[in-house]
């Protein structure tokens, strides 16, 4: 009897020693696990040597859990409750753990790819927009320069063809060639414009009652205003 007592231990041990699923009854009232999940009424039921996961049954649910993730004391309770390894068994276990740290590695490089593409991206639409709220900043702060060249031109043909001095020798102006320069705006004055030209007009002349030329310099300044028309403030005769 004691003969056949000593082969079935020895048996048991030998299923023990092999088994990759092992039984447990580990009750915690609270589980922190170490990626700060919290799981409250808690019970280790089993956990299995080869994946290294633990079967956890939270109130009336199983959750399976990495064994990684369990607290330090829970972790210690289940490796006393390990059975020794054999050297197929270790080596599965090495090879299983080098398999999930490689792909850890590869899910972390793509999370940090993807964070990287996304940032790029960001800062491509951030950039994008930029340029257009300084187009349109500038569209709101810079004139329409043909506008104040217009107006400008609208007031030295009125000038030079309505307005000559009382006494001078022009009398009625039968052309008046406006030539205009480019607007440029005023150092020290946000708004204005300088606009310099040349008046080349044919008249009357009042004295010879013939026809007579001549040719003027002249500048006028412009102001601005978002959403006014440009407006002429001076008209100087050079």
């Amino acid at each position: 009897m004691l003969r056949r007592l000593i082969i079935s231990l020895a048996g048991l041990l030998a299923v023990t020693a092999s088994a990759v699923v092992v039984e447990t009854q580990l009750p915690y009232k609270e589980l922190r696990l170490k990626d700060g999940t919290v799981l409250a009424n808690a019970t280790v039921k089993s956990f299995n040597t080869a994946s290294g996961t633990a079967l956890i049954l939270v109130d009336t649910e199983l959750v399976s859990v990495r064994t990684t993730l369990l607290p330090d004391e829970a972790a210690a309770k289940i490796r006393e409750l390990t059975p020794a390894l054999s050297k197929e068994e270790q080596e599965a276990e090495k090879k299983q753990a080098e398999t999930e740290r490689a792909q850890a590695a590869a899910r972390a490089e793509r999370r940090q790819q993807q964070a990287e593409d996304e940032a790029k991206e960001v800062r491509a639409t951030n950039r994008a927009l930029s340029v257009k709220a300084a187009e349109k900043a500038l569209d709101k702060a810079d004139p329409d320069l043909a506008e104040v060249t217009k107006a400008a031109e609208a007031r030295a043909r009125t000038y030079f063809k309505y307005e000559s001095q009382p006494g001078s020798t022009v009398g009625a102006v039968v052309d008046a060639n406006i030539q205009l320069d480019d607007p440029e705006p005023v150092p020290g004055w946000t708004g204005r414009y300088r606009v310099c030209g040349t008046a080349n007009r044919q008249f009357i002349n009042n004295r010879s009652s013939a026809y007579d030329r001549d040719s003027r310099k002249f500048e006028i300044l412009v102001d601005t205003a978002p959403g006014k028309k440009p407006k002429v403030v001076d008209l100087t005769v050079k």
